[in-house]
This record gives structure tokens, C-alpha cells and sequence, in this order.
């Protein structure tokens, strides 16, 4: 593609982020890069989110934005019931299209999507921003160097997040209805962690999962108690829980078990890293991570700009990515291939849950 002409679909959070993150990183392109239209039901809301980010036009209506004639990439930041509608729409036209997770309330649903995407030639991107975090990938990093010395044996991961109803990032309440979100905290935010512990440790054999429903919306889990087997051979616990903890926003925290040493990641910020073995007690700030990555494919065009904050603005980097393999003709990743895996992997936890923590195959 030659220049790119930008579509948001949705300016609640993630449209917002996506608006922000597109604007910072547009002028590494040379032009190449605009955004034209943004839609919401919420005319306001959008007008707002277009004033700020310098987009051409908002409307109400998604059809304008996906049918402009100028517009070649479409970025589905709507809830998840929406995001059929907006693929179905298009890949009609042929127009690129950057999908947000989660993608679809069913496995049915997400089936139909994966069709859509894999029988059109539009490009397309799924949104697991985790691979573009630099923490992840000074942690993989970290993770082959131990592997060299012994076995990995196990990860733990805690990953809590505020209830994403209301606050200062969410103002709508969607997430709280199965019929729009499809279900709760393992979908909605976990799925990130799902895909992350693919791409960190290999492939899935199968989950054992038990569910809680403390808030008490319908079909909406906020705690979900996951172990995994890998094929490797390696096992691992996921727990995941959405709370009203004013004072404690969120963090993911990761315990990772060699035999012979141990690598924590207890920050939502991921600034640091710390490995433990019998040598030493290490600790990686964000200094190092930098030092780590500066000349890293991934980064080194990126890591030096005083606007952007390389460890935390992961957004930005990913949606970087996504712009430069449309212009330059590579294929973007993760791709919905990784999103059907992903999903498929946290509905077997979720008929795992149903039948009381029976192992189910992925």
C-alpha cells in the first residue's frame, strides 16, 4: 500500500488508545499516514477523540467511516458483539483491518471471523499487544539464557485488574453484559495472557479451569482459576480476577520456575525483571531493558524518541508494526490464526469450568 487512510470503528478506551497511538507514531511515515474518520454511537464522544487527535471527521455512523472512499484500513475498537459487523463490512471492500480482542461472544462467532479473514486479501492484524511489549520480549530473551543452564519447570502468573466498568479509563458498562462481552475477566483480559504464554512457552495441551461469579452479572466471570499443561511437559497456573480495589489498579505478576533458578515479573508497569539463581540476585530496570532492546529489529527505528515512552507505550509500538508492514507489503502478526487459537484455548477453560475442573484437550 502506498499511503494509508485510517478508520477507528469505536472511540471508547481503545479507540481513544489506538487514536493516540496511531497520531504518535504517524509521522515516522512521511505522510504517508492520516487519519480521516472515527465513529461512535456517541457522537460527542467521538467529535472529542477527533478534536484531540487531529482525525479529519466523526460521525455516528459506521458505515461512513467503513464505505469512504479514501479510507483503506478500518481499526474495530467496538465491543465485542460489533466486531462481526464490522469485518463482515470490510472485507467487502478489500480494506485492511486491525481487529481488537476479544473478537467475538462465542467460538461459533470467532469461527465466522477467522473465515471472513482468511478468505478475503485484506491484510489484517489482531490486537495481542503483549508481543510488542518490550518487557515480553527482553523477558524471552531472559528465558532462552536460562533454558541453557536447566529445565523450566513451571510459571505462575496472577493477572487483576478493576472490574473495567467505570473509572478513570472505562466509562461504560458494557463488559458487564454477556450478550455484548460474551464473558468475563478470562476473554476480555486474560486472552492476552493466553496467547502471551503460547508465544513465551510453546504450545498447550490441555487446561483445567473453576470460575467465580463475585460481582454477580449474568454469565460474567471476574475470577478464574486456570492450570495448563504444555506439550513440553511444563505446567503452569493462571489466575485471573477483576476487583473494586480503589488503591491496587492492576499487576501481572509472573513467578517462572527453572530448576536451578527463578524468574519474577511483579509489575503492571513492567519495569522490572529480577532472576534469581545460585550465582545472583539480578534485577533489570527499565535502563537495562533499554540497553537490552535499543538495537533490536523491533525497536531500534522507535526506542530513541523523547515522546515515546519505549517500555510502557507498547500501543504505540504495535500499531508502528501494524502501519509499516501494510506500506512496505508484509504480512502484519499476530493474525487471526493466533486469535482462533487463543480464544479456542479459553473456551476449553471455560467447559473445563462448567464441568467441574475436568481436563479438557486444546
Amino acid at each position: 500500500m502506498k499511503e494509508l487512510n485510517i478508520g477507528i470503528i469505536g472511540a471508547g478506551y481503545i479507540g481513544r488508545e489506538h487514536a493516540r497511538s496511531l497520531r504518535l507514531v504517524a509521522n515516522q511515515f512521511g505522510g504517508r499516514v492520516k487519519l480521516l474518520g472515527i465513529s461512535d454511537r456517541n457522537l460527542e464522544t467521538a467529535q472529542r477523540v477527533a478534536d484531540e487527535y487531529s482525525i479529519s471527521f466523526a460521525t455516528t455512523n459506521n458505515e461512513e467511516v467503513i464505505n469512504h472512499p479514501e479510507i483503506n484500513v478500518i481499526f474495530s475498537c467496538v465491543p465485542t458483539k460489533f466486531h462481526i459487523d464490522v469485518v463482515e463490512q470490510a472485507t467487502t471492500q478489500g480494506k485492511a483491518i486491525f481487529l481488537e480482542k476479544p473478537f467475538a461472544t462465542s467460538v461459533k462467532q470467532a469461527r465466522e471471523i477467522h473465515k471472513l479473514l482468511t478468505q478475503s486479501s485484506a491484510a489484517h492484524q489482531v490486537g495481542f499487544v503483549l508481543r510488542y511489549a518490550p518487557t515480553y520480549t527482553a523477558l524471552k530473551k531472559i528465558l532462552k539464557q536460562q533454558e541453557q543452564v536447566s529445565p523450566l519447570r513451571h510459571v505462575s502468573l496472577r493477572d487483576d485488574q478493576n472490574f473495567p466498568i467505570s473509572g478513570m479509563h472505562h466509562f461504560t458498562s458494557w463488559r458487564s453484559d454477556a450478550e455484548q462481552a460474551g464473558a468475563g475477566v478470562l476473554i476480555e483480559h486474560g486472552i492476552h495472557d493466553v496467547d502471551l504464554f503460547e508465544h513465551l512457552f510453546g504450545k498447550v495441551k490441555r487446561v483445567s479451569a473453576t470460575q467465580r461469579n463475585f460481582h454477580e452479572y449474568k454469565g460474567i466471570e471476574d475470577f478464574i482459576e486456570i492450570r495448563m499443561e504444555f506439550e513440553s511437559g511444563v505446567t503452569a497456573s493462571m489466575l485471573h480476577i477483576w476487583h473494586e480495589i480503589p488503591a491496587h489498579t492492576s499487576v501481572r505478576s509472573f513467578e517462572i520456575f527453572y530448576n536451578k533458578s527463578m524468574v519474577t515479573l511483579q509489575d503492571y508497569a513492567m519495569h522490572h525483571i529480577s532472576v534469581r539463581d545460585q550465582e545472583a540476585d539480578k534485577t533489570y530496570t527499565r535502563n537495562d531493558l533499554f540497553s537490552m532492546l535499543e538495537d533490536d529489529p523491533m525497536y531500534k527505528d522507535i526506542a530513541h524518541r523523547e515522546d515515546l515512552l519505549f517500555v510502557s507505550d507498547y500501543y504505540a509500538i504495535q500499531d508502528y508494526w501494524f502501519l509499516r508492514n501494510l506500506l512496505e507489503g508484509d504480512k502484519p502478526s499476530p493474525t487471526i490464526d493466533d486469535g482462533l487459537r487463543a480464544f479456542e484455548i479459553a473456551h476449553a477453560c471455560y467447559d473445563s469450568a462448567r464441568n467441574d475442573g475436568a481436563w479438557v484437550d486444546v
